[in-house]
């Protein structure tokens, strides 16, 4: 993540705020849980195995759903940079 962006948690919902751009995006536990485990340097398996463990649902779904937020937040965070450059 770039330094200007920080990750802040408060009773399990998560929250990215941009400080140099005043941009923020509100995540929910799944999202807040993802992101935090690629923080951490992460393998797509190793959050899949996480969110298999947390959530009732397959392992095919779990994958879809960790790329499917990642190339979202990938759009976001470029969205926020060619807005404010």
């Amino acid at each position: 993540m770039e330094n200007n962006i920080i990750l802040a948690e408060v009773e399990g919902e998560g929250m990215m705020i941009d400080v140099e751009k005043g941009k923020s995006y509100f995540l929910n536990e799944t999202a807040l849980l993802i992101l935090k485990m690629a923080n951490e340097g992460k393998s797509v398996d190793e959050i899949k195995v996480a969110l298999l463990s947390e959530y009732d649902i397959d392992e095919k779904q779990a994958e879809n759903d960790i790329r499917e937020f990642m190339s979202k937040l990938e759009r976001k965070v470029l969205s926020w940079k060619r807005k404010n450059t």
